[in-house]
């Protein structure tokens, strides 16, 4: 019976392990899923089943996962979940392209979430995130297949060593001080207002309000830059890198209130100023932060903020951060610290090799097919591989598609009405004789008749609103025209002045006498008396000798032979070749024309002085003050200029000689003081300028002899404190002198 009892277990015992599976040997270990920073690399084992039906009983896991690569990552390396959702940068999503960032707010911290540069809202790229993926920034649990396991300070998978408050790894404690308390302060000014600072070393800070308000932290710098809710403007719940490590920011979600908290595993590399944003009375602030027991060396030294961005997100960039001199949380000169050495403000960054994408690229839109009433314009669609630099290559349109839809190669335009100009009738000209203007309206017109705006029309040249007409030639007056007498030809004993007659109309077009004989057959004087009375008497009509006398006004030129003719009314004529013959003189000219009307032209010319032989008398202006010279016109025109005015004692009397001493010593004596008596009949003294009086006693007895208007005596030599020639000729013609051909002593015509 015994051994029946045996054999009967042993059966029953074969049978069992018949039933039973069991694991086999492990496997070699995998390659680790990152180069570092730590990666996490896995083995397996087989499960040995006896049964052919049912599940396999093996007790344990088949896999078995060790930390693996745990050194720090190079400077300057970019975040390994940033990585993952570049991976994403330019494919286009939901009709747009974006830059995807790490999204850390989303329940399930092992998924790949991203969230658009610019955009509020997160998308989930991938289930899972690559092994060895830290759970949260900042933070040293890592995503294992998708679950987040917790690593020890030792950076080791299931490890149980864990960081002190002093970030020592394993540490007691000892090595650092904690500092507590709370700002309760209940009444505060409405805005920002400064409750701590967070001194540079700081580890394990945390910073809560102690219940729910309608207040905010906020972290600025020393430099008073703002890292969290700076002007009024009031961050998500984020992670954000200050001063060399990670704050986390939670005020819970949106519509909710929640106590405001701030963390940080720390150490700060710069003092960190907390601010609250006062809305309502202060509920009380907690802050707990920890020292170093040692402290850091007594006196200045270097702190710095945090990395900025890398330029280039890999294939090579770099970062820069502030570094300054500080002691007790104040910033000072750089050289302060020169004894200690500067930490790097600069370092290369995104060395991994840029991954190679595939997006579509577009080309510019060609022209419209149609100018208006609605057409089409094209443009070239492609596909290319991007490596994030720059393009690789044209490929197939296929490869793109996986990632996007096409964008369209075609679209409408020009879609407005066609519309064109439209032209009145020729108003009438605006001249009844001569040049004028005609007008008309154009108006910018639809195909269906009704207005526009001008603007539809522009692809077309607008016609002209204007134009010019030409009716027939405007009646001229035509008649003699006569100038101002000149001056006479001597100073008494009877003398002879002459002006020019000429025959023209009111254009200043010369014609023939004839043609004005015909019109007006007495043509007007051209010849006068003049300085009748004897000569022992003041002369009545300026002569040639006298330079310094009348002035004909000289209003505009005419040559015979030139090609234009200015009259007072600014209008210009060229002669006709047969009226060149006219020899005009320097005189004003004044109409005398047949009609109701007057017209004034003036004209003046220089003519060329007569021969060396001829007498000066003769002349029509007479001699010049040498008495030898003949004047080639009007004020001693062409005459040889005098120098007398340069001499010590100034000119003689007759303005050309010059005085040998005072009182005219040396002058020749043209001038004769006469006594008329009260028997002797009187001679009317005609009105005169003052350059044709005799010299007064007072300048002629002067020192340096009269100046240029023989009246004014001379305070130097070469006419000291005299006006020049041509200040007296201008105040003399603003005197309004008479003219000669006013002077009732003018003589006969």
């Amino acid at each position: 019976l015994r051994l029946d009892l045996w054999f009967i277990f042993i059966v029953f015992f074969l049978f069992a392990m018949s039933q039973i599976d069991v694991w086999g040997n492990w496997g070699e270990w995998g390659k680790c899923s990152r180069s570092c920073g730590g990666g996490v690399s896995f083995r397996q084992r087989r499960c040995y089943s006896q049964r052919t039906e049912g599940p396999s009983s093996c007790v344990g896991p088949a896999r078995s996962y060790r930390s693996c690569n745990i050194q720090s990552c190079p400077e300057g390396s970019q975040d390994f979940r940033a990585e993952q959702c570049a991976e994403f940068d330019g494919t286009e999503f939901q009709g747009k392209k974006y830059k995807w960032l790490p999204y850390y707010g989303a329940p399930n911290k092992c998924e790949l979430n991203c969230i658009p540069k610019g955009e509020n809202f997160y998308y989930r790229h991938k289930e899972a995130v690559v092994d060895g993926t830290t759970c949260e920034p900042g933070k040293r649990d890592i995503c294992v297949e998708g679950v987040c396991q917790a690593v020890g300070c030792d950076n080791m998978l299931e490890s149980a060593k864990k960081e002190d408050k002093c970030l020592q790894c394993g540490g007691d404690g000892s090595t650092c001080y904690g500092v507590k308390g709370t700002f309760d302060v209940p009444s505060l000014p409405k805005g920002y207002n400064q409750i701590f600072i967070i001194p540079v070393g700081a580890t394990s800070i945390r910073i809560k309000e102690v219940k729910p308000s309608r207040n905010f932290l906020a972290v600025k710098n020393v430099r008073g830059e703002y890292y969290l809710n700076g002007h009024w403007t009031i961050d998500f719940s984020r992670a954000l890198q200050v001063a060399s490590t990670v704050v986390h920011y939670d005020h819970g979600s949106e519509g909710d209130l929640a106590p405001e908290l701030l963390h940080a595993q720390g150490p700060t590399t710069e003092p960190l100023i907390i601010e609250l944003i006062s809305q309502e009375p202060n509920p009380g602030v907690q802050y707990e932060y920890y020292l170093p027991v040692q402290g850091q060396a007594s006196g200045y030294s270097w702190s710095y903020g945090s990395w900025s961005e890398c330029s280039s997100e890999c294939g090579g960039g770099f970062q820069t951060r502030l570094v300054f001199c500080t002691i007790d949380n104040e910033i000072y000169p750089d050289y302060m610290c020169r004894n200690k050495p500067q930490p790097d403000n600069n370092r290369t960054c995104g060395h991994q090799t840029c991954p190679q994408t595939k997006r579509w690229k577009t080309g510019e839109w060609g022209p419209c097919s149609a100018t208006c009433g609605g057409g089409t314009q094209t443009r070239p669609v492609y596909c290319v591989a991007f490596d994030g630099q720059s393009s690789q290559g044209v490929v197939d349109n296929a490869e793109c598609m996986a990632f996007a839809q096409q964008p369209r190669s075609s679209q409408p335009c020009n879609m407005r009405q066609c519309a064109t100009w439209s032209t009145g009738p020729w108003s009438e000209c605006s001249a009844s004789c001569g040049e004028g203007v005609q007008t008309r309206t154009v108006t910018c017109r639809t195909q269906q008749g009704s207005q526009a705006q001008d603007f539809a029309c522009l692809m077309e040249p607008k016609p002209s609103a204007t134009q010019p007409c030409l009716k027939e030639n405007c009646i001229q007056v035509i008649g003699w025209h006569v100038g101002d007498w000149g001056l006479c030809s001597k100073s008494c004993n009877s003398g002879i002045r002459t002006r020019q007659v000429v025959c023209a109309d009111g254009d200043s077009k010369f014609y023939s006498p004839e043609t004005c004989k015909a019109i007006q057959p007495q043509k007007p004087a051209t010849l006068r008396s003049c300085n009748m009375q004897p000569c022992y008497l003041p002369q009545q009509v300026p002569s040639m000798q006298d330079t310094m006398g009348y002035d004909v006004t000289r209003q505009s030129l005419m040559l015979p032979g030139s090609s234009t003719i200015h009259d007072t009314s600014g209008n210009h004529h060229v002669p006709s070749t047969k009226d060149r013959g006219i020899n005009l003189l320097p005189v004003r000219w004044e109409s005398q024309s047949h009609s109701s009307g007057s017209h004034h032209l003036s004209f003046s010319q220089d003519l060329t002085a007569g021969t060396g032989s001829q007498d000066c008398h003769q002349s029509p202006h007479g001699c010049c003050p040498d008495g030898r010279t003949p004047a080639s016109g009007p004020l001693g025109r062409g005459c040889p200029f005098s120098t007398c005015h340069r001499n010590r004692y100034g000119c003689c009397p007759d303005g050309v000689s010059a005085a040998q001493g005072p009182n005219n010593m040396g002058c020749p004596q043209y001038y004769r003081d006469i006594q008329v008596r009260g028997n002797q009949p009187t001679v009317p003294t005609p009105t005169v300028t003052l350059s044709q009086q005799h010299p007064s006693g007072e300048c002629r007895s002067s020192m340096y002899g009269c100046c240029f208007d023989n009246i004014a005596s001379a305070s130097g030599p070469q006419g000291e404190g005299c006006l020049n020639r041509f200040e007296r000729s201008r105040n003399l013609r603003n005197q309004g002198c008479a003219q000669p051909s006013d002077s009732p002593w003018a003589g006969l015509e």
